[in-house]
């Protein structure tokens, strides 16, 4: 039987994809040079193999080949410095527990008290950004304590930086794959795609390579399904001949077999939406609802769990729905799959793999089987994709038609990239006008040195070759017309979702602010959307400074975020009020519960910009009734 410290050993050797000295496994387990040596003697003799690997230059390493014979249970990812360890704790105080034993951390990361204490101290500056948080430690345990709100936000401020540039780096996702040349595998992708005329938005190829490295490695491990439906409608697209060619060109370059179920399912993620009226002919049809079911639930869960909404990411929900499907399959058939980046992924990636973990679960409800760690770190993969999407700034297409000499346009290209780079991508350059070329680019803008006149609804700027101060300005201001074309659809459906007819009041006149506040307070608690603190917080931040404005509107709020439901109060008076130094007409009053606090900069955004435009806000100053106000507001 194997000592605990020799069961450590072997985790710590297992975590490491790389050889380790006995100095450092000394030094980690707080024991001499010769007992390491004589631990690692007992642990072979006592597998009755060479399960770790000695060098006299190296060190040590585990053969994980035998280690999976020997169906050794791991304990799993162990934090390797002081950063790794920080946000493994904060983890598991967000989901896992409400306190941390301390005593019992040291053993499971091997580390020693004074580590511990170091790390705590960077853990309390971690979250000293969020106010609402408090760090305790009671003798030998540790909590968080706060509100669910910051909470969530302190998870994906860490996710945010966990995972920033990572998954859509290509040669950050090379470093997971072992077996074959993931850049070359994407360059041989690259040139299909061109030899067929085939865009894939720049968006979303990283996760059509992720989908490619993952088939891949299936193939490498003989863990795929033959069983899958052809289909001649299929066959006739131009994916599944993309995708045919890409896995018959890989088969040909690293030598694997050529299986067709990996090439039907890698064509139908090409295809993105349209691939749902070719799935239930391919695919096996008693799973497609299953399917769809389940990606839903796990959008959901994400979003209810996490505050991360992927429901509009529809190539989350064809990535996702074809990898369940497969998953599906392999439950069903008894197939178990192996992912020999796991660790790295756990290691690179905890908090993304954490939101697998939840995903996982939904899963297992919805088909009453457990799901292994190898499974969920092939979801890990689809989310962390998801969310650098989510996380990154969309930027405007933009065309340019230059109908001049190569040298002159470059010069003219050079100077707008260098400007506008950070807002705008130039997906063509064009030496005239041509409408169907112009479509098939799904411009947002078109920049022409020649005048140009279209019908097409797509903003035109004219400039001259030489790209000018008053060029610029022009540029600017069209790339701001359509910032805010983008959030209009955003801001509309916020202010559906928040403003509502009965809680609209048009009044002659009030006596006091405070009188307009108790007032529509005490609406919002008889119609139960706050509860009965929230008035005496609304006056108490107004006392500590007055919510009016200039332009004679007010926007009261509370101090603490306590609304049962998220919503706007209004009230437009025909004689104004005195509201600490100004006359106010227009009330707003906000009320935002824990989950919905980023929905107030969707709508200051909206209010900062009106009182700029004063004909447009006196026209809200003169409404008559709520439909009028909704039209005015949303114009």
């Amino acid at each position: 039987m194997l000592n605990s410290r020799q069961a450590n050993i072997i985790d710590i050797l297992n975590d490491n994809n790389d050889w380790i000295t006995g100095k450092e496994l000394s030094k980690i387990l707080t024991v001499s040079d010769r007992t390491i040596r004589l631990d690692i003697s007992s642990i072979n003799n006592y597998y009755n193999c060479i399960l770790i690997q000695s060098n006299k230059r190296f060190g040590y390493k585990v053969n994980k080949e035998l280690l999976n014979k020997q169906n050794i249970e791991i304990k799993g990812v162990i934090p390797q410095n002081s950063k790794e360890r920080c946000v493994y704790v904060i983890q598991k105080l967000l989901f896992k527990r409400k306190e941390i034993n301390l005593i019992s951390l040291q053993e499971q990361v091997f580390v020693s008290g004074y580590s511990i204490d170091n790390d705590i101290k960077k853990i309390r500056k971690i979250i000293s950004k969020y106010p609402n948080l408090s760090l305790i430690r009671s003798k030998n345990h540790i909590r968080l304590e706060g509100n669910e709100g910051d909470k969530r936000r302190l998870y994906k401020h860490l996710l945010t930086k966990e995972i920033r540039g990572n998954f859509i780096n290509l040669n950050s996702i090379a470093d997971l794959w072992n077996n074959f040349d993931f850049l070359e595998v994407k360059e041989i992708l690259e040139e299909i795609l061109e030899k067929y005329n085939y865009k894939i938005r720049e968006m979303i190829f990283p996760m059509i390579m992720i989908h490619a490295g993952v088939a891949i490695e299936r193939i490498f491990d003989h863990n795929y399904l033959k069983s899958i439906n052809d289909s001649e409608k299929l066959k006739e697209s131009v994916e599944y001949k993309i995708s045919r060619e890409f896995f018959n060109e890989v088969s040909k370059r690293i030598n694997i077999e050529l299986v067709d179920a990996e090439i039907n399912r890698f064509a139908l993620l090409l295809m993105g939406k349209k691939s749902s009226q070719f799935r239930k002919d391919i695919l096996k049809e008693e799973l497609n609802e299953d399917v769809d079911d389940l990606t839903d639930e796990v959008i959901l869960e994400i979003k209810n769990h996490y505050d991360i909404d992927f429901s509009g990411d529809s190539d989350l929900r064809v990535g996702l729905t074809m990898h369940l499907q497969a998953l599906l399959e392999r439950q069903k058939n008894n197939i178990n799959v192996t992912n020999a980046y796991i660790q790295d992924i756990k290691r690179k990636y905890p908090l993304v793999f954490e939101m697998a973990v939840s995903a996982g679960e939904v899963i297992q409800k919805g088909i009453g089987e457990k799901i292994n760690e190898n499974e969920l770190s092939f979801i890990a993969l689809h989310l962390g994709a998801a969310y650098e999407r989510v996380n990154i700034i969309k930027k405007h297409k933009a065309v340019i038609i230059i109908p001049y000499n190569k040298m002159l346009s470059k010069m003219c290209i050079e100077k707008i990239n260098n400007r506008f780079s950070d807002r705008m991508e130039i997906v063509a350059v064009h030496n005239f006008f041509e409408e169907s070329k112009i479509l098939e680019e799904e411009a947002d803008l078109i920049i022409t040195t020649a005048k140009l006149k279209h019908t097409l609804d797509i903003q035109t700027v004219n400039i001259s070759l030489f790209v000018n101060y008053e060029d610029e300005s022009k540029i600017f201001q069209t790339l701001n017309n359509l910032d805010k074309k983008n959030s209009h659809g955003d801001f509309v459906e916020l202010i559906n979702k928040l403003m509502r007819k009965d809680l609209f009041y048009r009044k002659n006149s009030m006596e006091s602010a405070k009188e307009v506040i108790e007032f529509l307070s005490d609406e919002l608690i008889k119609k139960g959307l706050v509860d009965e603190n929230y008035k005496e917080d609304v006056l108490k931040r107004e006392e500590i400074s007055s919510t009016s404005f200039i332009y004679g509107f007010a926007v009261p709020h509370s101090i603490e975020v306590t609304a049962k439901e998220s919503c706007i109060s209004t009230m437009i008076l025909d004689n104004p009020v005195k509201w600490g130094e100004y006359d106010v007409k227009l009330i707003v009053l906000v009320a935002i519960k824990e989950t919905g606090t980023t929905l107030l900069k969707t709508f200051f955004d909206w209010l900062s910009s009106v009182v700029l435009d004063k004909n447009k806000f006196s026209k809200l100053l003169e409404v008559k009734s709520f439909e009028e106000l909704m039209k005015e507001i949303i114009s």
